[in-house]
Protein backbone atom coordinates (compact mmCIF):
# COMPACT_ATOMS: atom_id res chain seq x y z
CA UNK A 1 0.00 0.00 0.00
CA UNK A 2 2.90 2.51 0.91
CA UNK A 3 4.68 1.90 -2.34
CA UNK A 4 1.41 2.21 -4.36
CA UNK A 5 0.63 5.65 -2.29
CA UNK A 6 4.56 7.12 -3.60
CA UNK A 7 4.39 5.66 -6.73
CA UNK A 8 0.68 7.21 -7.66
CA UNK A 9 1.92 10.38 -6.59
CA UNK A 10 4.47 10.13 -9.16
CA UNK A 11 2.91 10.08 -11.56
CA UNK A 12 2.50 5.75 -12.24
CA UNK A 13 -0.31 4.06 -12.80
CA UNK A 14 -0.35 0.90 -10.35
CA UNK A 15 -2.46 -1.50 -9.69
CA UNK A 16 -2.51 -3.44 -6.49
CA UNK A 17 -2.98 -7.23 -6.55
CA UNK A 18 -3.98 -9.02 -3.32
CA UNK A 19 -5.84 -12.44 -3.02
CA UNK A 20 -8.07 -11.42 0.15
CA UNK A 21 -8.22 -7.35 -0.13
CA UNK A 22 -6.02 -4.91 1.67
CA UNK A 23 -4.44 -5.46 5.22
CA UNK A 24 -6.21 -8.94 5.01
CA UNK A 25 -3.43 -10.78 6.81
CA UNK A 26 -0.46 -9.88 8.83
CA UNK A 27 -0.74 -6.29 8.49
CA UNK A 28 -4.24 -6.31 9.38
CA UNK A 29 -3.22 -8.02 12.62
CA UNK A 30 -0.35 -5.89 13.24
CA UNK A 31 -0.05 -3.84 16.74
CA UNK A 32 1.13 -1.11 14.85
CA UNK A 33 2.51 0.66 17.57
CA UNK A 34 5.57 3.46 15.85
CA UNK A 35 8.42 2.73 18.08
CA UNK A 36 11.97 2.20 17.37
CA UNK A 37 13.96 -0.78 18.70
CA UNK A 38 15.09 -0.89 22.10
CA UNK A 39 18.08 -2.24 22.11
CA UNK A 40 22.35 -1.87 21.42
CA UNK A 41 23.66 -0.05 18.53
CA UNK A 42 23.93 -1.48 15.46
CA UNK A 43 22.67 -1.15 11.37
CA UNK A 44 19.09 -2.36 12.70
CA UNK A 45 18.92 -0.07 15.91
CA UNK A 46 20.55 3.27 13.49
CA UNK A 47 17.80 2.10 10.39
CA UNK A 48 14.93 1.64 12.97
CA UNK A 49 15.30 5.32 14.49
CA UNK A 50 15.63 6.89 11.17
CA UNK A 51 12.69 5.22 9.80
CA UNK A 52 10.82 5.79 13.49
CA UNK A 53 11.54 9.49 12.83
CA UNK A 54 9.90 9.19 9.16
CA UNK A 55 6.95 7.14 9.94
CA UNK A 56 5.50 9.23 12.79
CA UNK A 57 5.74 12.30 10.99
CA UNK A 58 4.72 10.97 7.71
CA UNK A 59 1.35 9.33 9.39
CA UNK A 60 0.98 11.99 11.63
CA UNK A 61 1.06 14.42 8.87
CA UNK A 62 -0.56 12.98 5.75
CA UNK A 63 -3.33 10.84 7.86
CA UNK A 64 -3.34 12.02 11.36
CA UNK A 65 -7.08 10.61 11.87
CA UNK A 66 -5.46 7.12 11.66
CA UNK A 67 -2.29 7.60 14.32
CA UNK A 68 -2.80 8.47 17.68
CA UNK A 69 -0.20 9.97 19.16
CA UNK A 70 0.91 8.92 22.75
CA UNK A 71 4.32 8.52 25.02
CA UNK A 72 5.45 5.52 24.89
CA UNK A 73 7.02 3.32 28.11
CA UNK A 74 9.89 0.88 27.31
CA UNK A 75 10.10 -1.91 30.57
CA UNK A 76 13.05 -4.11 30.40
CA UNK A 77 11.94 -7.90 30.82
CA UNK A 78 14.99 -9.87 31.89
CA UNK A 79 18.22 -9.12 32.98
CA UNK A 80 19.86 -9.26 29.64
CA UNK A 81 16.65 -6.94 28.49
CA UNK A 82 18.11 -4.49 31.03
CA UNK A 83 21.34 -4.37 29.94
CA UNK A 84 20.18 -3.47 26.14
CA UNK A 85 17.98 -0.99 27.36
CA UNK A 86 21.05 0.83 29.03
CA UNK A 87 22.84 0.55 25.96
CA UNK A 88 19.76 2.44 24.40
CA UNK A 89 20.06 5.42 26.60
CA UNK A 90 23.30 5.84 25.88
CA UNK A 91 23.24 5.38 22.12
CA UNK A 92 19.75 6.85 21.15
CA UNK A 93 19.94 10.49 19.45
CA UNK A 94 16.19 9.87 20.26
CA UNK A 95 14.35 12.22 23.29
CA UNK A 96 13.77 9.96 26.39
CA UNK A 97 13.04 10.34 30.20
CA UNK A 98 12.63 8.17 32.89
CA UNK A 99 8.97 7.64 34.13
CA UNK A 100 7.46 10.28 36.61
CA UNK A 101 5.95 8.79 39.95
CA UNK A 102 2.64 8.79 38.21
CA UNK A 103 3.49 7.27 35.02
CA UNK A 104 5.19 3.82 37.14
CA UNK A 105 1.78 4.21 39.00
CA UNK A 106 0.40 2.64 36.63
CA UNK A 107 2.35 -0.51 36.58
CA UNK A 108 2.06 -3.87 38.70
CA UNK A 109 4.64 -4.37 41.15
CA UNK A 110 6.30 -6.60 39.11
CA UNK A 111 6.58 -4.82 36.00
CA UNK A 112 7.92 -1.92 38.10
CA UNK A 113 11.36 -3.77 39.58
CA UNK A 114 12.49 -3.38 36.00
CA UNK A 115 14.17 -0.20 34.72
CA UNK A 116 12.46 1.70 31.60
CA UNK A 117 12.51 4.35 29.13
CA UNK A 118 9.93 6.92 28.46
CA UNK A 119 9.70 8.51 24.84
CA UNK A 120 8.23 11.77 24.82
CA UNK A 121 6.86 10.68 21.07
CA UNK A 122 5.10 7.43 19.96
CA UNK A 123 2.00 6.23 18.40
CA UNK A 124 -0.52 3.48 17.06
CA UNK A 125 -1.81 3.34 13.81
CA UNK A 126 -5.89 1.91 12.99
CA UNK A 127 -3.59 -0.55 10.78
CA UNK A 128 -6.99 -1.47 8.67
CA UNK A 129 -7.68 2.02 8.21
CA UNK A 130 -4.05 3.44 7.53
CA UNK A 131 -3.54 0.52 4.73
CA UNK A 132 -6.77 1.53 3.23
CA UNK A 133 -5.97 5.03 3.39
CA UNK A 134 -3.12 4.76 1.39
CA UNK A 135 -4.37 2.19 -1.52
CA UNK A 136 -7.64 5.04 -1.92
CA UNK A 137 -7.73 5.87 -5.52
CA UNK A 138 -5.66 2.77 -6.65
CA UNK A 139 -7.01 0.06 -8.16
CA UNK A 140 -7.09 -3.12 -6.32
CA UNK A 141 -7.73 -6.61 -7.86
CA UNK A 142 -8.25 -9.67 -5.57
CA UNK A 143 -6.67 -12.51 -7.75
CA UNK A 144 -4.53 -15.28 -6.60
CA UNK A 145 -1.26 -15.20 -8.39
CA UNK A 146 0.89 -18.22 -8.31
CA UNK A 147 3.43 -17.51 -11.07
CA UNK A 148 4.70 -14.09 -13.29
CA UNK A 149 6.40 -14.09 -16.62
CA UNK A 150 8.30 -12.08 -18.16
CA UNK A 151 8.08 -11.44 -22.08
CA UNK A 152 9.12 -8.29 -24.66
CA UNK A 153 9.65 -5.94 -21.85
CA UNK A 154 6.22 -6.54 -20.45
CA UNK A 155 5.32 -8.75 -17.10
CA UNK A 156 2.45 -10.70 -16.66
CA UNK A 157 0.54 -11.67 -13.41
CA UNK A 158 -2.69 -12.91 -13.48
CA UNK A 159 -4.51 -10.58 -15.48
CA UNK A 160 -2.09 -7.63 -15.31
CA UNK A 161 0.36 -6.39 -17.74
CA UNK A 162 2.64 -4.27 -16.20
CA UNK A 163 6.47 -2.89 -16.85
CA UNK A 164 7.49 -3.08 -13.43
CA UNK A 165 6.61 -5.59 -10.70
CA UNK A 166 6.74 -5.04 -6.42
CA UNK A 167 6.97 -8.27 -4.60
CA UNK A 168 5.33 -7.47 -1.20
CA UNK A 169 4.28 -11.07 -0.24
CA UNK A 170 5.50 -10.82 3.18
CA UNK A 171 5.75 -14.38 4.03
CA UNK A 172 3.45 -16.22 1.37
CA UNK A 173 5.24 -18.60 -1.17
CA UNK A 174 7.24 -16.37 -4.18
CA UNK A 175 5.98 -16.09 -7.16
CA UNK A 176 9.41 -15.83 -9.08
CA UNK A 177 12.67 -18.00 -8.15
CA UNK A 178 14.59 -16.49 -5.64
CA UNK A 179 16.45 -19.74 -3.97
CA UNK A 180 18.67 -17.90 -1.52
CA UNK A 181 15.80 -15.89 -0.11
CA UNK A 182 14.88 -17.38 3.00
CA UNK A 183 12.04 -15.66 5.22
CA UNK A 184 10.99 -16.74 8.47
CA UNK A 185 7.13 -16.52 9.23
CA UNK A 186 5.64 -14.95 12.62
CA UNK A 187 2.64 -15.71 13.19
CA UNK A 188 0.68 -13.04 15.40
CA UNK A 189 -2.70 -12.87 17.76
CA UNK A 190 -3.77 -8.95 18.44
CA UNK A 191 -6.76 -8.33 21.01
CA UNK A 192 -8.75 -5.62 21.73
CA UNK A 193 -10.79 -5.94 24.70
CA UNK A 194 -12.48 -3.32 26.96
CA UNK A 195 -11.89 -2.52 30.53
CA UNK A 196 -12.58 0.05 32.91
CA UNK A 197 -8.84 0.81 33.60
CA UNK A 198 -7.41 3.76 31.70
CA UNK A 199 -4.22 3.52 30.36
CA UNK A 200 -3.15 6.88 28.95
CA UNK A 201 0.40 5.81 27.31
CA UNK A 202 1.45 2.72 25.37
CA UNK A 203 3.25 0.34 27.10
CA UNK A 204 5.99 -2.04 25.88
CA UNK A 205 6.79 -5.33 28.31
CA UNK A 206 6.22 -8.62 27.71
CA UNK A 207 3.92 -7.38 24.66
CA UNK A 208 2.75 -4.02 23.26
CA UNK A 209 -0.82 -2.23 24.89
CA UNK A 210 -2.07 0.64 23.47
CA UNK A 211 -3.34 3.96 24.71
CA UNK A 212 -7.34 3.80 25.96
CA UNK A 213 -9.45 4.98 23.18
CA UNK A 214 -12.49 7.43 23.99
CA UNK A 215 -13.97 3.97 24.44
CA UNK A 216 -12.19 2.21 26.86
CA UNK A 217 -10.41 0.08 24.22
CA UNK A 218 -6.98 -0.99 24.53
CA UNK A 219 -5.42 -3.06 22.30
CA UNK A 220 -2.71 -5.74 23.38
CA UNK A 221 -0.36 -7.87 20.83
CA UNK A 222 0.51 -8.78 18.61
CA UNK A 223 2.26 -12.27 19.56
CA UNK A 224 5.80 -13.59 18.20
CA UNK A 225 4.98 -17.35 17.57
CA UNK A 226 7.73 -18.81 15.37
CA UNK A 227 6.49 -22.16 15.41
CA UNK A 228 2.64 -22.11 14.54
CA UNK A 229 2.43 -22.44 11.06
CA UNK A 230 -1.04 -21.37 9.51
CA UNK A 231 -0.42 -23.83 6.13
CA UNK A 232 -0.50 -26.66 8.02
CA UNK A 233 -3.98 -28.51 9.17
CA UNK A 234 -3.93 -27.74 12.88
CA UNK A 235 -6.13 -24.80 13.68
CA UNK A 236 -5.60 -22.00 15.20
CA UNK A 237 -6.33 -22.01 18.92
CA UNK A 238 -7.49 -18.71 19.72
CA UNK A 239 -8.58 -19.62 23.63
CA UNK A 240 -5.02 -20.21 24.34
CA UNK A 241 -3.85 -16.90 22.08
CA UNK A 242 -6.21 -14.52 24.48
CA UNK A 243 -5.06 -16.54 27.91
CA UNK A 244 -1.38 -16.07 26.35
CA UNK A 245 -2.21 -12.02 25.99
CA UNK A 246 -3.94 -11.37 29.01
CA UNK A 247 -1.35 -13.45 31.17
CA UNK A 248 1.41 -11.35 29.58
CA UNK A 249 -0.66 -8.06 29.50
CA UNK A 250 -1.65 -8.49 33.02
CA UNK A 251 1.92 -8.72 34.23
CA UNK A 252 2.32 -5.55 33.12
CA UNK A 253 -0.72 -3.41 33.96
CA UNK A 254 -3.44 -4.60 36.56
CA UNK A 255 -6.64 -4.26 33.71
CA UNK A 256 -9.27 -4.35 35.44
CA UNK A 257 -13.19 -5.74 34.37
CA UNK A 258 -11.80 -6.88 30.87
CA UNK A 259 -14.04 -7.83 27.84
CA UNK A 260 -12.28 -9.69 24.61
CA UNK A 261 -14.21 -7.57 21.70
CA UNK A 262 -12.09 -8.95 18.88
CA UNK A 263 -9.36 -10.94 17.11
CA UNK A 264 -6.94 -10.32 14.79
CA UNK A 265 -4.47 -12.71 13.64
CA UNK A 266 -2.17 -13.07 10.42
CA UNK A 267 1.55 -13.92 9.48
CA UNK A 268 4.50 -11.49 9.39
CA UNK A 269 7.68 -12.04 7.63
CA UNK A 270 11.18 -11.21 8.70
CA UNK A 271 14.82 -12.01 6.64
CA UNK A 272 17.45 -13.70 8.91
CA UNK A 273 19.31 -11.39 9.68
CA UNK A 274 17.00 -9.12 10.79
CA UNK A 275 17.02 -6.18 8.25
CA UNK A 276 14.10 -5.64 6.16
CA UNK A 277 14.45 -6.22 2.31
CA UNK A 278 14.21 -3.90 0.02
CA UNK A 279 15.71 -3.72 -3.44
CA UNK A 280 16.38 -5.44 -7.01
CA UNK A 281 15.60 -8.89 -7.17
CA UNK A 282 18.63 -11.07 -8.42
CA UNK A 283 18.18 -13.68 -10.93
CA UNK A 284 19.85 -16.69 -9.20
CA UNK A 285 20.02 -18.92 -12.53
CA UNK A 286 21.51 -16.15 -14.97
CA UNK A 287 23.90 -14.91 -12.27
CA UNK A 288 24.71 -18.41 -11.70
CA UNK A 289 25.81 -18.97 -15.37
CA UNK A 290 29.03 -16.15 -15.09
CA UNK A 291 32.33 -17.48 -14.32
CA UNK A 292 31.81 -16.48 -10.87
CA UNK A 293 34.46 -16.31 -8.15
CA UNK A 294 32.44 -17.99 -5.55
CA UNK A 295 35.42 -17.46 -2.53
CA UNK A 296 35.56 -13.48 -3.56
CA UNK A 297 32.58 -12.67 -4.09
CA UNK A 298 31.09 -9.98 -2.25
CA UNK A 299 27.85 -9.75 0.09
CA UNK A 300 26.96 -6.60 -1.94
CA UNK A 301 26.46 -5.82 -5.59
CA UNK A 302 29.54 -4.59 -7.57
CA UNK A 303 28.53 -5.74 -10.83
CA UNK A 304 28.80 -9.33 -10.70
CA UNK A 305 24.63 -10.03 -10.14
CA UNK A 306 22.52 -10.29 -13.00
CA UNK A 307 18.40 -9.09 -11.57
CA UNK A 308 15.40 -9.33 -13.14
CA UNK A 309 14.05 -6.90 -15.56
CA UNK A 310 12.25 -4.32 -13.78
CA UNK A 311 11.39 -6.83 -10.77
CA UNK A 312 11.26 -5.05 -7.10
CA UNK A 313 10.83 -6.26 -3.07
CA UNK A 314 9.64 -4.77 -0.08
CA UNK A 315 9.54 -7.56 2.59
CA UNK A 316 11.30 -9.43 5.95
CA UNK A 317 10.09 -5.87 8.04
CA UNK A 318 9.27 -8.22 11.09
CA UNK A 319 7.36 -6.48 13.69
CA UNK A 320 8.01 -3.35 12.42
CA UNK A 321 6.22 -3.22 9.68
CA UNK A 322 4.19 0.05 10.04
CA UNK A 323 7.70 1.36 10.66
CA UNK A 324 9.64 0.40 7.75
CA UNK A 325 6.68 0.58 4.92
CA UNK A 326 6.41 4.32 4.13
CA UNK A 327 10.42 5.06 5.09
CA UNK A 328 11.32 2.17 2.30
CA UNK A 329 8.75 2.51 0.28
CA UNK A 330 9.11 6.32 -0.52
CA UNK A 331 13.20 5.20 -1.26
CA UNK A 332 12.13 2.37 -3.09
CA UNK A 333 9.46 4.71 -5.58
CA UNK A 334 12.29 7.27 -6.11
CA UNK A 335 14.99 4.91 -6.58
CA UNK A 336 11.69 3.75 -9.42
CA UNK A 337 10.88 7.05 -11.03
CA UNK A 338 14.09 9.30 -10.14
CA UNK A 339 16.97 6.73 -9.99
CA UNK A 340 17.69 7.20 -6.08
CA UNK A 341 20.42 4.93 -4.65
CA UNK A 342 19.08 2.46 -2.74
CA UNK A 343 20.96 1.03 0.60
CA UNK A 344 22.58 -1.72 -0.59
CA UNK A 345 23.03 -3.42 2.69
CA UNK A 346 18.41 -4.17 2.63
CA UNK A 347 19.18 -5.39 -1.21
CA UNK A 348 17.57 -8.32 -1.75
CA UNK A 349 20.78 -9.73 -3.52
CA UNK A 350 22.96 -9.74 0.30
CA UNK A 351 21.69 -13.52 1.03
CA UNK A 352 22.93 -14.82 -2.76
CA UNK A 353 26.52 -14.81 -1.78
CA UNK A 354 26.12 -17.82 0.83
CA UNK A 355 23.72 -19.80 -1.59
CA UNK A 356 25.85 -19.44 -3.77
CA UNK A 357 29.14 -20.46 -2.28
CA UNK A 358 26.93 -23.82 -0.69
CA UNK A 359 25.12 -24.43 -3.95
CA UNK A 360 28.87 -24.13 -5.65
Amino acid sequence: CSCGYFLTRAGQNVVLIDQEGIASGGSGAAGAFISPKFTKGGPLKELLEEAYRYSLDFYSTNFPQYIRGAKLLQIANSEENELRLASFKETTTLRFSEASEEERSLLTPYARGFSSCLLEEGGIVDAKAMCAALAEGIDLLREKIENVSYADGVWQIGTVRAKRIILATGSYDLVVKMPYLQLRRIWGHRIDVKTSTKVPLSIHHHLSISPSSEEGIVAIGATHDVHYNPFADEPYDFEAGRRELLEKALKSVPLENIEVLQDYVGLRSGSNDYLPIAGRVVDAEKTMQRDLDLINIKKTDDGQFDYYPDLYMINGSGGYGFVFAPFLAKQLSEHICGGRTLNSELAPGRFFRRWAKKRG
